[in-house]
């Protein structure tokens, strides 16, 4: 009996590690050619800032300067109980950029998702008919918008996410392998989006349909990962999630271990709490959305491969080996691209497998918190503002 289920759990975990890291390579080689267009939509682009002062400037230099007509767009700044210098800077752009940047500082709430708060309150105020999110350690490209404003031509296109690249990858151990975790995830869902699996939002360099968004209520203002609610709230409707990987932007991954804990710990706990609303038909992006959603429990399930040593049966001892030697060289081909793209030493190619197992203890915290029903707090990342990598325009 113990046989069967240490081969079983083995086989599942095993199997769901093969298939994402197909996917990610499948993403890696994707060379889409898309393009351009100003036909004219107009939007609103949304900064949720709360003690942002190292970064907020350096993304509103970028946003003024897009490659696309000044009077179609406008940038919507929404400081929320910062305690540096955050909302003084915006005041300065907004002074600057009178037709361009408006500053709203919010008052004092007890939502656990302030960002989510600071989107629908700039959602109620905003023109456009695309809603553009930023982060504010964000540096997009240029002519971002060029690319995604043909894209929302079909009318079932409720949402385009961009590609996200680490900026800061060098800056740190640590840096460097929270880069290697995130481009993983970065390239599978490029790899899901080509082959027309689930494509997740990820809250920044993101673009929404203003008539959509308003329809789906909005952002849930009680879940730590808003994004992945409103992408299977979206999906689960029939609309399509446009993932584009020429809509580029940088962004910071923690430095320290500290930021890197309490960031994964709401991430992953937030896995766990996201709803489908109301759900038309069953479809296969769907049932690969709750293999994204069930992320800490594969994740955790990878324990089980350490007790393989205890079955005893040959044949089911050769099957279940295999399958993890697979997985695993599946994993270390991935890691090896990845590293190579992105100019990460090699030297990280060993820490990166024990930094998984230290993934592995973060997703096992999690669950254990949600179990426990522990407070759940939105804690925003921490800024470095540096940048330790290649930036185009």
């Amino acid at each position: 009996m113990l046989d069967l289920i240490i081969v079983t759990l083995s086989t599942l975990v095993s199997s769901w590690t093969i298939y994402n890291g197909s996917i990610s390579l499948l993403g890696i080689t994707w060379r889409p050619i898309e393009r351009k267009d100003i036909s004219g939509k107009t939007f609103s682009l949304i900064i949720p800032a709360k003690n942002e002062e190292k970064v907020l400037g350096r993304l509103l230099d970028r946003l003024v300067n897009l490659e696309y007509d000044k009077s179609k767009y406008e940038v919507i700044v929404i400081e929320d109980g910062s305690t540096d210098n955050t909302l003084n800077i915006c005041k300065e752009y907004e002074e600057k950029y009178v037709n361009t940047i408006k500053c709203y500082s919010l008052p004092p709430s007890n939502v656990p998702n302030g960002k989510s708060r600071a989107l629908n309150f700039a959602l109620k105020i905003s023109k456009g008919e695309i809603i553009g999110i930023f982060d504010a350690d964000t540096v997009p490209r240029l002519d971002i918008l060029e690319y995604v404003e043909p894209k929302f031509k079909d009318e079932y296109v409720a949402a385009v996410q961009g590609k996200l690249i680490p900026i800061n990858i060098r800056e740190s151990p640590i840096s460097r392998l929270a880069s290697i975790e995130e481009l993983i995830y970065e390239y599978s869902i490029a790899g899901r989006a080509r082959i027309g699996l689930f494509v997740p939002i990820e809250g920044t360099c993101t673009f929404i349909r203003k008539s959509t968004i308003e329809e789906v209520g909005g952002w849930n203002e009680f879940s730590l990962t808003e994004d992945l609610d409103l992408s299977l709230k979206l999906t689960s409707k029939g609309y399509k999630i446009v993932y584009s990987p020429t809509v580029v932007s940088w962004r910071e991954v923690p430095i320290s271990l500290k930021v890197l804990i309490k960031q994964r710990l709401r991430w992953y706990r937030g896995h766990l709490e996201v709803s489908l609303g109301k759900i038309r038909k069953i479809d296969w992006r769907l049932i690969d959305g709750m293999l994204i959603v069930l992320t800490p429990v594969f994740m955790v399930l990878n324990i089980v491969n350490y007790f393989v040593v205890l079955v005893y049966s040959p044949s089911l001892y050769m099957i279940t080996v295999g399958l993890i030697s697979t997985a695993s060289l599946l994993s270390l081909i991935l890691i090896i691209f990845i590293q190579r793209r992105h100019m990460i030493e090699y030297f990280y190619m060993i820490p990166s497998f024990m930094y998984m197992n230290f993934i592995v203890a973060l997703n096992f915290t999690a669950i254990l918190l949600e179990m426990l029903r522990a407070q759940r707090t939105w804690v925003k990342t921490e800024r470095s503002g540096k940048i330790a990598g290649d930036v185009m325009a």
